[in-house]
Order: structure tokens, then C-alpha cells, then sequence
């Protein structure tokens, strides 16, 4: 028996998290064997959490290297959760493929582009190959229209990869990004 991968891609605020954690409940009900992982980078709501912006957390394994996610496999797991992959090394997608022909669901959270409009390979790698894709929207902070596909960054220091939330960026649309790249 194998495993599905299931990727949940889309903007910031469009309830990435709050999906892949609704998956671990769901299993946990079910009375299966779950193990959470985080990318070490990310300690905007603690560290050994994930947790969504609303404040809903389960307890999470803080990683610096995809390959560290097979350190804590142990038998009997059902389902691997991983949130923010963006942050994670394109090693993921050959440990996602382990896990999945191992019998384990692997379900996978993050962003699929960059605010500079680049797709992030990790995350487009696992898009390609995963079972199904669940692509979020956010409401759009300019317009109000649920219809936001991109994260723009509203400050103008640090990079490409540069971990924040509403201090950093905001949810738009694409008619509401032209606009605010012609400003």
C-alpha cells in the first residue's frame, strides 16, 4: 500500500496552516499516528509549534534539513504534516517519495511564490507530483475581494526569503498588485 501526497499552496492569510492542521485533527480523530514538522527557520509563533495566525497550534518537530524528518520516523506512522516548505530544500521531495511508497500520507503547506513573483522550487516540485493540490485564496487587503493569490512585501528591507507576517507582507489581488507596482 502507498501513501497520497497532498500540497496546500496559495498566498499568506489564505489559511494554509489552518487547512494542513485541520488534516492533523482529522487524523488524530481517527485515532492515527501523526508527526508535525516545521522548518527551524520559521519562529514567528514559537518554536516548537505550528501554529496559524489566528492562534490555533499543534505541536511541532523544528527542522534545519529535510533528510531530519526521517530521524523521527518511527513505525506505525500514518501521516507526516510539513508546513512552510518554501523554506525547506528541494531534498524534501525524495523524502516525500520515500515516505509515500512507505505507506505514509504526506501532507505538505507553503507558499508557492516568492513576493518577487518566483515560484519556489520546493514547493513547485512537490505541486508537480503531489495526489492533490489545494490552492488557497486570501482576501485582498486593498480591494476587500477574496480573490488574493500574491504576498506583497510592504517593507523594503531583507530578501527574497525574509520570514514575517502582517509586519512584512499583505495578501493582494492581481488587479490590486498592478496597482501597487505602478505606485
Amino acid at each position: 500500500m502507498v501513501g497520497k501526497i497532498t500540497v496546500i499552496t496559495g498566498p499568506m492569510y489564505s489559511g494554509k496552516t489552518t487547512e494542513l492542521l485541520s488534516f492533523v485533527e482529522i487524523y488524530n480523530i481517527g485515532k492515527k499516528k501523526t508527526i508535525v514538522f516545521k522548518p527551524s527557520i520559521d519562529n514567528r509563533y514559537g518554536t516548537d509549534t505550528v501554529s496559524t495566525h489566528t492562534g490555533f497550534q499543534v505541536k511541532a518537530i523544528r527542522i534545519s534539513k529535510s533528510k531530519e524528518i526521517l530521524d523521527y520516523l518511527k513505525d506505525g506512522i500514518d501521516a507526516v504534516f510539513v508546513d512552510e516548505i518554501q523554506f525547506l530544500d528541494v531534498e524534501l521531495v525524495d523524502i516525500v517519495k520515500k515516505l509515500v511508497f512507505d505507506g505514509i500520507d504526506v501532507y505538505c503547506a507553503g507558499l508557492d511564490i516568492s513576493y518577487l513573483e518566483n515560484p519556489f522550487e520546493t514547493t513547485s516540485k512537490l505541486l508537480a507530483i503531489a495526489d492533490e493540490v489545494i490552492k488557497k485564496k486570501a482576501v485582498c487587503e486593498k480591494c476587500g475581494e477574496h480573490r488574493a493569490t500574491y504576498s506583497y512585501k510592504i517593507v523594503p528591507n531583507g530578501g527574497e526569503i525574509d520570514v514575517g507576517g502582517k509586519d512584512k507582507y499583505i495578501a493582494v489581488c492581481r488587479e490590486c498588485l498592478k496597482k501597487l507596482k505602478t505606485e
